[in-house]
């Protein structure tokens, strides 16, 4: 993540680029005209190390005092920009640095929505096998019937059991894999809801990755660039 902080020449006020996204920090004291828009860049990497880059010689950027051109900075250090040494505040850049933010929570939610909806499909194989017991029973009341002559109690009740049975598979198997598409739509709302960055301002979805996959190929969230905590 790269952080490139100057002046707006409009209004006098500190500039700060996060990742080409430009913002302008309002503030009772203006910025010294010594300041350029771009003046230097502050760099963090995924494991929280920081360097400040003064972006042009002509500009002036110090450290605890010092002249740089490229140093590892960190919260503790005095960081001072342009001729007038105009105090940069940590709590100002703050605002733009990556968070951290725990994703381990979203272990249980992969593994409730995976055993979920494994839940619905083995169903709807149970509800698939049944509807194949249907025409085994069709074939049963046709043996009855031919070895009965077709008549008789026997024939009409086979033939009457048959219908019931059939009717009732259809209008369960019918009632049940609605239900159940219901459900899966509940299931991956919820989903796409819970498998997200816990950053408030944020919510960006994960997508439907397997949460070992997800943790070892992501170390910042693509969206708000916090940093994952695994």
């Amino acid at each position: 993540m790269e952080i490139i902080i100057g002046r707006d020449a409009t209004t006098s006020w500190l500039y700060v680029m996060v990742d080409n996204t430009p913002h302008i920090v309002s503030s009772l004291s203006t910025v010294p005209k010594s300041i350029s828009r771009q003046h230097c860049k502050l760099m963090i990497e995924d494991d929280g190390t920081m360097r400040i880059n003064n972006l042009n010689p002509q500009n002036k950027t110090y450290v605890n005092g010092v002249a740089v051109m490229s140093k590892i900075v960190t919260h503790g250090d005095k960081v001072e920009l342009g001729g007038n040494h105009y105090l940069l505040k940590w709590e100002v850049i703050d605002k733009f640095m990556p968070k951290e933010v725990d994703i381990r929570p979203l272990k249980d939610v992969w593994e409730t929505y995976n055993r979920d909806t494994k839940a619905v499909t083995q169903r709807k194989q149970r509800f698939q096998a049944i509807r194949g017991i249907t025409p085994a029973i069709t074939m049963s009341g046709v043996l009855i019937s031919y070895f009965s002559g077709g008549r008789g109690l026997t024939f009409i009740l086979a033939y009457a059991l048959i219908i019931v049975l059939t009717i009732f598979f259809v209008l369960k198997t019918w009632k049940d894999i609605r239900k159940d598409d219901d459900y899966l739509k509940t299931i991956k709302y919820r989903f796409i809801k819970d498998y997200s960055c816990p950053c408030p301002e944020c919510g960006y979805f994960f997508g439907f990755t397997d949460y070992a996959i997800l943790t070892k190929n992501l170390d910042s969230c693509p969206k708000c660039k916090s940093k994952l905590k695994k």
